[in-house]
């Protein structure tokens, strides 16, 4: 059985009667068309609930104004003695500065504005969420509050009993827009929403669907947060659409939603085919592979979205490193945003007022223009998943966006939103935030791109603004990865042997891609490692020769017959090396390659083996008869030897040299033995028969 690692998230967004009822929340009619729930609450209270004494927000109005208006807020109320407590609402003197407004945060309030007389809470209505309503006339004839100019104004609701405060007061805050502020310029908000879910890894690389559960819920908030149709930023990884594509029918659908909100306009985040640690990833050498993760998650991305993602831009939710940005740079990522943590420290002359600029960003031996995602809201986001907190931190960092642009309302500034990966957006609060955003008079919601082609960026000196990575550390290579190098070397002969898009090599290759995924311990990481170079290895090893023969060669030209085998059904590209000193090699041709003499003593066959046997006639010359060794390699087309063996070359020729001599020997003992027989034959007639004659010794 395989072993699955598990990618674990959450994606970000609401139910669709929640964004529906948020969307009526624009403006000052919040409430415009639905029905008023008659029915009340324990003790004849309507939307109170017993219980300690507690506040809570379900809704209000994200901003009001111009003129006459009402401030609504639907209040979450809970109180053990509901029928004697009443609820003050007390606004307070405009803020001024951000660094006032998060003062209001941390409990310091400026000077009260206006406070209400105490409402009864058996005297207010069931809001539109189920809560008690509260309304707070802005502008009217009637009295209530009095606005005259654009600005941003703390609200405390408490709950009292006989004039003493009852549990812990309620802070959100009154944005008002006044009429003919036409200097003003709306704040870029540029809302980076990560697509997360739980998919299933198989150590192949397989991809399982989601699961059912939980790709209701997916299809249930894509649906819900898109139908809002401010415009967002989608990090919608390769990973998770194409498990969402391979799920139920909601998960299905989900990523129908998704295409059709990109088509519309949403801009699309690239992403890595798996989740990877880039830094680290490069470290362990696995540059090479970058490119091809990221053009197969962009691949997968445009065929399901049917939209491109947006390759030049790219968002690093955790710290960044020079590493992973310098990698980035090289696969053409121009753009990029990361927490404002991970910046440089900002020139005292950007210190008075909220950075909300681009600069550029000299990091990894390359160039790009940065935005730094708030650090402050980012952490507010987070603080938004604590139960019963999401609508009144979405109108918080609505109240606190809106600052943020009154700090310079003349100059074109943006910010982005962007969670942590450990604490995604709640759903309820991007509903509310997207919903606040929809015609907000003071901030305009866009994607990251646009953001960054709209506002200018910094300048000190008549100069861009240089930031640098702040503390920025080295990337330390993946734990587990040690044999990574040699089974990449393995890997890379496999396929310099059976071609680089051969199943073997890409099943291979896919196999180290999901070791290197930031899914994986070391352990695992280290044995999925150690299984791919054992299987390439063991590819490999299907190339051999035949156990050691004897040849027996008979004429000085001659062939050898040779066998290379191969337990592969891929065909396998090769060299057959031969070495012998007492041969002399010949270029040959064959139909399965063909052999070039590299020097009198060897020879080199470049062949492709397509068959179990391939058997060749190698030409060569012998050069000394007798009995030799021939010595054969199998090696990849790089040179690592993959197998060697040796034969025993038998030769019983007789060389020019000996044939020579042998004919000279023979014609010299013929010229001998005709000269004995003739001579011969005339000294035994100087002898008489009866032995010496007269005049045997020279006597007349």
């Amino acid at each position: 059985m395989s072993a699955h690692a598990w990618s674990w998230g959450r994606r970000a967004a609401s139910v669709a009667a929640a964004v529906l009822a948020m969307a009526s929340l624009v403006g000052a009619d919040w409430a415009a068309g639905l029905p008023r729930a008659a029915a009340q609450g324990p003790a004849g209270l309507a939307g109170v609930a017993r219980g300690p004494d507690t506040l809570g927000l379900l809704g209000q109005s994200p901003w009001v104004g111009p003129g006459e208006s009402q401030f609504k807020m639907d209040l979450a109320v809970s109180a053990r003695d509901p029928g004697s407590l009443d609820l003050v609402v007390v606004v307070y003197q405009e803020l001024i500065t951000r660094s006032e407004f998060q003062a209001v945060l941390a409990g310091s309030f400026p000077a009260p504005y206006y406070q209400s007389a105490p409402l009864p809470l058996r005297d207010l209505a069931r809001g539109p969420f189920g809560g008690a309503e509260v309304d707070v006339p802005v502008n009217s004839p009637s009295g209530g509050l009095t606005i005259g100019s654009t600005g941003v104004y703390p609200v405390q609701v408490l709950l009292e009993r006989q004039g003493l405060t009852q549990g812990k007061p309620l802070t959100t805050f009154l944005v008002y827009a006044a009429a003919g502020d036409t200097s003003f310029k709306h704040l870029d908000v540029a809302v980076v929403v990560p697509l997360l879910a739980r998919v299933p890894v198989s150590a192949s690389g397989s991809l399982g669907p989601v699961l059912a559960g939980q790709a209701d819920a997916v299809e249930a908030d894509v649906a819900a947060v898109f139908d809002q149709r401010a415009p967002v930023t989608l990090e919608a990884p390769a990973w998770v659409l194409e498990a969402m594509s391979k799920g139920p029918a909601a998960a299905r659908r989900a990523v129908f939603e998704l295409a059709r909100s990109a088509a519309a306009g949403d801009e699309v985040l690239p992403s890595t085919w798996l989740p990877v640690n880039i830094g680290s990833f490069v470290a362990s050498g696995l540059s090479g592979y970058l490119s091809e993760q990221l053009s197969t998650g962009a691949s997968v991305q445009s065929s399901l979205l049917g939209v491109p993602p947006s390759t030049g831009t790219w968002a690093v939710f955790e710290r960044a490193t020079p590493t992973s940005l310098g990698a980035l740079y090289r696969e053409g990522v121009r753009q990029v945003v990361v927490p404002e943590s991970s910046l440089s420290q900002l020139p005292s002359a950007f210190q008075r007022l909220t950075f909300a600029q681009p600069a550029k960003l000299v990091a990894g031996g390359a160039e790009f223009s940065v935005i730094g995602a708030d650090s402050e809201m980012s952490q507010r986001i987070a603080e938004a998943a604590a139960p019963g907190q999401a609508v009144l931190v979405a109108n918080q960092v609505l109240a606190e966006l809106a600052m943020i642009d009154l700090e310079a309302p003349s100059d074109q500034r943006g910010v982005v939103l962007m969670p942590s990966r450990h604490a995604p957006m709640s759903a309820r609060f991007l509903s509310v935030l997207l919903s606040g955003l929809q015609g907000n008079p003071l901030l305009s919601p866009v994607t990251v791109n646009k953001e960054f082609s709209t506002v200018p960026m910094a300048t000190t000196g008549g100069k861009v603004l240089v930031r640098h990575l702040a503390g920025a550390a080295r990337a330390s290579p993946l734990a587990g990865a040690g044999e990574l190098p040699q089974a990449l070397r393995s890997v890379g002969e496999a396929g310099a042997v059976f071609g680089p898009r051969s199943a073997l090599v890409r099943a291979l290759s896919r196999e180290l891609f999901v070791s290197s995924s930031s899914l994986f311990s070391g352990r695992r990481r280290s044995k999925l490692i150690s299984e791919v170079e054992r299987s390439a290895e063991r590819a490999l090893h299907q190339l051999h020769l035949p156990p050691q023969v004897s040849i027996t060669l008979t004429s000085r030209r001659a062939r050898l017959p040779l066998t290379v085998l191969s337990g592969s059904r891929t065909d396998a590209h090769v060299r057959l090396v031969l070495r012998s000193e007492e041969l002399s090699f010949v270029d040959a041709r064959f139909p399965s390659g063909g052999c070039t003499a590299s020097n009198p003593g060897s020879e080199e066959c470049t062949l492709v083996l397509a068959r179990a046997t391939t058997t060749l006639q190698v030409p060569v010359i012998v050069r000394t008869p007798g009995a030799f060794q021939l010595s054969l390699e199998i090696e990849t087309p790089d040179g690592t030897v993959v197998a060697a063996g040796a034969d025993t070359v038998r030769s019983t020729a007789v060389s020019e040299v000996g044939l020579l001599l042998m004919v000279g020997a023979a014609a010299f003992l013929a010229v001998w033995w005709v000269r004995n027989a003739r001579y011969g034959r005339r000294a035994r007639k100087l002898v008489s028969a009866g032995g010496e004659g007269p005049g045997a010794w020279g006597r007349p």
